[in-house]
């Protein structure tokens, strides 16, 4: 049985291309070709070896159609540069991202309730990328911090920009800030320092930072070899 999701009523709709419905058909998961390569091994990157792998080609596509449900307003919120979380009418919680319904257990999954937020938060962790999906690549490195949104008990997966690596730490103030053309997606957000690192806060001893500066440019290197100079990384180094 071929079934078809059939909304009521489009209120408002943008179209995506029509050749993704043929690309998505043409994939059927059988390898069509494949590479025996040498690449680096090792968890430094002042510690590698080389090593051989066995890379395939496997053609595979798929193209999702799907709801947000009970949080859609929050994607909406994207599309429209407004920043939204959900709040406990019992306990007062706030989440962001949004949860539909309260997630602390004396309240017994009461559902939550939508409010606005403001754009400004704090670091509560991070990680400075290396590596990343396909998509990302060509950004390496960058810094993806997770962001606990002024007033929320939650945090936020998003990139920080406008800061050298070493001087990000937990509890630095940011401004959040959406992308140009916003998408309804967790990727049209980005964050900027909202103060002046203090360079007591730094995680890091002055040994640690000469080398993530190193392993930053061979990171930066490879990016270029792979792209070309246009390839831009989100940090400083």
């Amino acid at each position: 049985m071929k079934m078809t999701y059939r909304p009521k009523k489009i209120v408002e709709a943008f179209e995506y291309n029509k050749k993704w419905d043929e690309w998505a058909r043409q994939g059927n998961w059988s390898p069509i070709g494949w590479r025996w390569v040498e690449a680096a091994r090792g968890h430094r990157l002042d510690q590698l070896s080389s090593t051989n792998y066995l890379v395939i080609q496997r053609p595979h596509a798929s193209v999702y159609h799907h709801s947000y449900g009970m949080i859609s307003k929050f994607f909406k919120g994207l599309l429209e540069k407004k920043l939204y979380g959900t709040k406990c009418p019992k306990c007062g919680l706030t989440f962001c991202p949004p949860r539909a319904h309260c997630w602390n257990p004396g309240c017994g999954l009461q559902e939550t309730e939508w409010v606005e937020l403001p754009l400004r938060g704090e670091v509560h962790t991070f990680s400075i990328m290396a590596f990343s999906a396909t998509p990302f690549l060509k950004t390496l490195p960058f810094i993806l911090a997770y962001v606990r949104v002024e007033g929320c008990c939650t945090t936020v997966p998003t990139r920080l920009t406008n800061i050298n690596p070493w001087e990000v730490y937990p509890g630095l103030k940011v401004n959040i800030h959406f992308v140009d053309s916003t998408k309804g997606d967790i990727m049209d957000l980005y964050c900027t320092p909202a103060e002046t690192p203090d360079p007591s806060k730094c995680m890091m001893t002055a040994e640690g930072i000469e080398r993530l500066k190193n392993d930053m440019r061979k990171v930066r290197d490879w990016v270029v070899r792979k792209f070309g100079e246009e390839a831009k990384p989100s940090v400083n180094i």
